[in-house]
């Protein structure tokens, strides 16, 4: 039997492998850059150690403005994306281990695609078993004149960039806009955060409002358009339309963050949207029997757990063990100086807020009330938790174990014997408790 080919070797596909090769399945992994995908190399990883970084310094302001430390911070920019790449390196080394060692075998630094009945590498069609299309995504650019000077930067680039700007403008509104917004005006920089539509659209309104009040020192420009990136060889402004008037702005940097390409080009055959996504069923066939896609060059959410799924998914059909995937109660979040995180289903009634309680990572944010929030949302009975929100140091990991438990039913007095390891720089399991015990 041929083995199943599978084409990308981020979070999706690598999973999918390791899931198939640990049953016993002959794999073939095709990666043309390195193992990790753009996770690991553009996206929450590098976010993860500029924020790091940012919030390092963010903490020491706040200890020096109370006297507990002394002494200025400047980041070395360079340096910070140095020791980035270095970690970077030793995990892509990880995932190299871990993925031979369960039996994949792994084609670096090879093309591959799709060419309507076949998987083709290095422009050689391959005979399969089964093909798994997870080429991942890229950050998408602005369609603008002026776009293509040097001094514009996407994820993908970022690491490039020499010093901290003066004056920058992020382009974007969603999570990673504000999150490289936070980090730069941290590091220095004067931010102008330059947003389509609105700031983070669909977040909590507890959570945006202190989302706002951490990017306090970033200019928020709302309803405004980029119309150009102007300068000669180097970008040195930008144009901006609002309201219908235009304003040309000084910059020395521009960063792209609105969103992601699909990396489907070379897949021909399958069946796209518009857009360049590959349409699958929620067992990730697409449209050719025998071929499946997992992960970003699927569309939205753009999330590696879900591509993880995804991977799990189209491996377990392929070994003919039925399964689907399942969007529901997806857990979602962001870092700011706080982690933002969330989940909420469609059964919402009624919410509750309270700030959020000291703890580790918030014990000095006291004095000028940056705790957070924990929010609890009920249905329509009052008897089940229906969702939860949280901005505080460590929100991601409660919201996504209590997701777990709303998925399969949270009571309201599900938690009144619950003990959590105090202290908790978080509220939500108090809150689901008290509103537990105020219906009995």
């Amino acid at each position: 039997m041929a083995p199943v080919t599978v084409i990308g070797g981020g979070p999706a596909g690598r999973y999918a492998a390791m899931h198939l090769a640990s049953a016993g399945r002959e794999v073939r992994l095709v990666e043309r850059r390195t193992l990790g995908g753009q996770c690991l190399s553009y996206g929450c990883m590098l976010v993860n150690a500029l924020n790091d970084a940012a919030r390092a310094m963010t903490d020491a302001r706040r200890l020096a403005s109370l006297g507990a430390l002394a002494g200025a911070l400047r980041v070395d920019l360079p340096g910070l994306f140095s020791a980035t790449a270095a970690v970077q390196a030793t995990i892509t080394n990880v995932l190299g281990e871990e993925t031979a060692g369960a039996g994949v075998e792994v084609l670096g630094g090879a093309s591959a695609g799709f060419d309507g009945s076949r998987a083709v590498i290095d422009g050689r069609p391959v005979e399969s078993e089964a093909v798994i299309i997870a080429t991942g995504s890229r950050p998408a650019l602005p369609a603008v004149p002026g776009i293509a000077r040097e001094g514009v930067f996407t994820a993908a680039t970022l690491a490039s960039m020499k010093s901290v700007p003066g004056r920058m403008a992020v382009v974007g509104g969603g999570v990673q806009a504000a999150e490289l917004a936070y980090v730069f005006a941290v590091f220095g920089a004067e931010v102008e955060l330059v947003i389509r539509s609105t700031l983070l659209p669909g977040v909590d309104p507890h959570l945006l409002r202190h989302a706002r009040r951490e990017l306090g020192e970033v200019r928020i420009r709302e309803e405004t358009d980029l119309v150009s990136v102007d300068g000669g060889r180097r970008v040195n402004g930008v144009t901006l339309v609002s309201n219908g008037a235009e304003e040309q702005v000084e910059v020395d940097a521009v960063i792209a963050a609105i969103g992601l390409v699909p990396n489907s080009d070379e897949c021909a055959g399958v069946e796209k949207r518009k857009n360049g996504t590959i349409i699958t069923d929620d067992r990730m066939r697409t449209s050719v029997p025998g071929v499946y896609a997992c992960g970003d060059v699927n569309g939205p959410p753009y999330l590696t757990p879900v591509a993880r799924q995804e991977g799990r998914v189209a491996a377990e059909n392929i070994l003919g063990r039925e399964a689907r995937m399942d969007y529901r109660l997806v857990p979602r979040g962001f870092r700011l100086g706080n982690q933002y995180a969330w989940v909420v289903d469609d059964t919402v009634a009624a919410s509750y807020a309270i700030p959020s309680p000291a703890g580790p990572g918030s014990f000095f944010a006291v004095p000028s009330r940056e705790t957070g929030v924990a929010k609890v949302f009920l249905d329509e009975a009052g008897t089940r938790v229906a969702g939860v929100a949280a901005a505080a140091p460590e929100a991601a990991l409660s919201v996504m174990y209590l997701a777990e438990l709303v998925r399969h039913g949270l009571p309201v007095d599900g938690l009144e014997d619950f003990y959590e390891i105090h202290p908790a720089a978080d509220g939500l399991h108090g809150l689901i408790r008290y509103l537990g015990e105020r219906r009995t």
